[in-house]
């Protein structure tokens, strides 16, 4: 092990890259049902792509991890399956509404969620001050792409704000 990996608690490095394992999947789930949301609109391929996107960042964590030395945590595999069942429930928009609170609280959830994990990859950034292993070009893109991912988010959310609060044609 070099030297300044000797600095880490691994047992708390590799639980926190699990959460953020755990969380992605919860992110894919979320995306796939903001898709569902935006069904029969022009935005739905956005969340389509989001979606792929976010599980290629999961696939780019995993790979992470495991070349960390580190394996996904059992226990959080089976939160993992609990995260699949409540990310397709769109707890946040129950109702898949494209008008209103509710979508714009999915449309900050979603911002917020990317956001984390983005947060996850700039600490990443300062962890390779001392663990070598840490490829900081490698995480500076992963950085960039959740860059990108806001920004596709917020198109939408610009797109559609205003539509969305407006009152029925009937109360003007």
């Amino acid at each position: 092990m070099p030297e300044k990996t000797a600095q880490i608690d691994h047992r708390l490095y590799a639980a926190y890259l699990n959460e953020h394992l755990l969380a992605s999947e919860a992110g894919v789930k979320a995306f796939t049902a903001a898709a569902d949301t935006w069904e029969g609109t022009e935005h739905r391929s956005a969340f389509q792509s989001l979606a792929r996107q976010i599980d290629a960042d999961k696939r780019d964590l995993l790979s992470l991890m495991l070349r960390l030395g580190y394996r996904p945590h059992p226990v959080k595999k089976l939160l993992t399956a609990a995260a699949n069942t409540l990310g397709r429930l769109n707890p946040v928009n129950i109702f898949r509404s494209k008008k209103g609170g509710m979508t714009q609280l999915e449309l900050d959830v979603l911002v917020g969620m990317v956001r984390t994990k983005q947060m996850m990859w700039e600490t990443l950034q300062m962890v390779a001050d001392v663990d070598e292993r840490l490829d900081r070009a490698f995480i500076a893109d992963l950085e960039r792409r959740a860059e990108d991912q806001i920004r596709q988010i917020r198109e939408v959310n610009a797109e559609t704000c205003v539509r969305r609060f407006r009152p029925p044609a009937g109360d003007r």
